[in-house]
């Protein structure tokens, strides 16, 4: 027969100094249930325990001990085991417990919907087991197409970058002027504007497709009398965006030889110092530290807040004036310190670029090493300044932030405040924006001129001006092929992932490295190869700036280019050998 239903009664959720072990199914003992806080039980026991008293099973009348068998309190049966992960209590159901539990006499009460209900619950348990058990048989498939798959495939993507971003620029180009004009011609013939024999498109039959029911549907490239009017002003439009295009793509085409010239500058500039693509371990280092400490403050912090219980016997923190200014104060220094060690990332890559271009027939030996030493010897001034600027704007974002999570309620009432809102909110985060990117800028200038913050944010932002058309090209064309090699790269090491998941070792249930399912291997796998992609297409991204504004710098002298590398010259058709000014 069936089990009557048996109602539960929602648990509050205890602290305990180890996970229960005990089950019910050893015997109906002390050990074998967790309660409540007696503080907040609403019981009274002889000999009462303390507040947080959550072991006094034994201590209670006979009537309590069975309501707490019936799972309504005040004491909780313990059915399966718990174990420890990351300072939770975790069930371990195994097939033994629950065959434990289901012959146990637990007296009045029958156990079919909770072994039931912890079966349910031990087959989710086991499916993520699984997926983490695949996690670590496919340990091998991670670390050679995810880590080692996503460095080689980085630097090779580099390495064609170096021989074929002409070839890739050029083609993206044309392409995107063939099919504006593919689209132009194909709205005028659906208006009626071109007829289909005068483009070289036999038009006479239409070509149909029978289903299954007999029904034929046919189409036809020609004019389209329905929609006519509105593809013919749909023409007009793509007629004035294709021109434009065309227009703007013969304007561009010298600047475009720049900007592919530049791309290969770096990447000659990459391969000159092969090291410079571990330049970013540095950074990442010093915030792994930087955020472990920031973390260990902040739970101090939280820590040293007083505990205070209303009523009802719930527990809240709460912190004076000075534990709040602290903690504002911690905020802004990790708003700081972040953005520091940022930018004296990016101070160590343009260092070590900008002795490539500037200093190329008399490279010092460790450039890399130099340029950190400069950073930190000369720079860390200017570093400090500009992210202390970017820290600023970012704390008052976190207020504005506050605020506004403060005032929803206030603000559904009032749109003219919730508008006012969004405005304030959306202009700090794009002068964020506009910060970050004068301070990178400004920190390619200190780092390849020597200047200080302000006189390199002020020349950088008259550079930017100045060559706008020429960095525009440049940052578009190097965009596209970056982000073009994050996807290959991270595809690529997918692709490799899934074959290597379906080898033998990995498919066959006898062997011990089977694993159930490949998706959350290739998950992972591909998640780092993204992330190795974007570190070390960030580094190339880094080189093609820095080649750029010295590119830029170098122009603005007088008689320039001087020390530009000779794709760069031919690119502008120029003598490679020019006469360098006097230092």
């Amino acid at each position: 027969p069936q089990s009557p239903p048996m109602p539960l009664t929602p648990a509050d959720s205890v602290c305990l100094e180890a996970c229960p072990t005990t089950t019910i199914a050893s015997g109906l003992t002390k050990t074998a249930f967790t309660c409540d806080y007696y503080g907040r039980s609403g019981v009274t026991v002889s000999s009462p325990p303390d507040f947080w008293a959550t072991d006094y099973y034994d201590k209670l009348s006979y009537l309590q001990q069975l309501n707490s068998l019936a799972m309504a309190g005040p004491c909780y049966p313990t059915f399966v085991a718990y174990t420890p992960v990351m300072n939770r209590c975790v069930p371990t159901v195994t097939e033994e417990q629950l065959l434990l539990l289901a012959s146990a006499n637990t007296g009045n009460t029958s156990t079919g919907d909770i072994t039931y209900m912890l079966a349910s619950m031990s087959g989710d348990t086991d499916k993520i087991q699984e997926y983490l058990e695949d996690l670590l048989k496919a340990w091998m498939v991670i670390v050679l197409c995810g880590f080692l798959g996503g460095l080689v495939f980085s630097i090779v993507w580099m390495t064609f970058l170096r021989y074929f971003a002409g070839c890739m620029a050029w083609v993206t180009v044309i392409s995107f002027n063939v099919i504006l004009i593919a689209l132009t011609l194909y709205c005028a013939l659906k208006a009626g504007l071109v007829g289909a024999d005068e483009v070289g498109i036999d038009n006479s039959g239409s070509s149909s497709n029978t289903t299954l029911i007999g029904n034929t549907t046919s189409w036809s490239i020609g004019e389209d009398p329905e929609n006519a009017e509105t593809f013919e002003y749909v023409t007009y439009l793509m007629a004035a965006i294709t021109g434009l295009a065309l227009l703007f793509t013969l304007l561009m085409i010298r600047r475009l030889m720049i900007a592919i010239a530049v791309l290969k500058v770096a990447s000659q500039a990459i391969a000159a110092m092969p090291l410079i693509l571990f330049s970013p371990i540095i950074p990442f280092v010093l915030n792994v530290v930087f955020f472990g400490w920031a973390l260990l403050v902040a739970v101090y912090l939280y820590a040293c807040g007083d505990l205070e219980r209303d009523d009802a016997g719930n527990v809240s923190i709460s912190w004076d004036e000075t534990l709040q200014y602290m903690s504002l104060y911690h905020l802004f220094g990790i708003f700081w310190t972040t953005q520091f060690i940022l930018g004296l990332g990016i101070m160590f890559t343009a260092g070590a670029i900008a002795a490539y271009y500037w200093q190329r027939e008399s490279m010092p030996r460790s450039p890399i090493k130099r340029s950190m030493h400069r950073a930190v010897r000369y720079h860390v001034g200017s570093i400090a300044l500009g992210s202390f600027i970017v820290a600023v704007v970012q704390f008052i974002r976190a207020v504005l932030e506050y605020i506004d999570r403060k005032t929803k309620k206030m603000q559904e009432g009032n749109p003219i405040l919730k508008y006012v809102m969004c405005c304030v909110k959306y202009c700090m985060w794009y002068l964020e924006k506009v910060l970050k990117y004068i301070n990178r800028n400004a920190y390619i200038l200190v780092a390849v001129k020597g200047y200080s913050y302000c006189y390199s944010a002020i020349h950088a932002i008259k550079l930017l001006i100045m060559n706008m058309a020429r960095i525009a090209v440049i940052n578009t064309v190097g965009d596209f092929l970056t982000w073009l090699g994050k996807i290959v790269v991270t595809g690529i090491c997918g692709v490799l992932a899934f074959l290597m998941c379906d080898m033998d070792m990995y498919t066959d249930p006898d062997s011990a490295n089977y694993i159930t399912s490949p998706l959350l291997p290739v998950i992972v796998t591909v998640f780092i190869a993204y992330q190795e992609a974007d570190i070390f297409m960030g580094v190339y991204e880094m080189a093609t700036d820095t080649i750029m504004l010295s590119f830029c710098e170098d122009c603005n002298t007088s008689g320039g280019p001087h020390y530009a590398p000779p794709l760069l010259m031919s690119a502008l058709g120029k003598s490679t050998k020019k006469a360098k000014p006097e230092e």
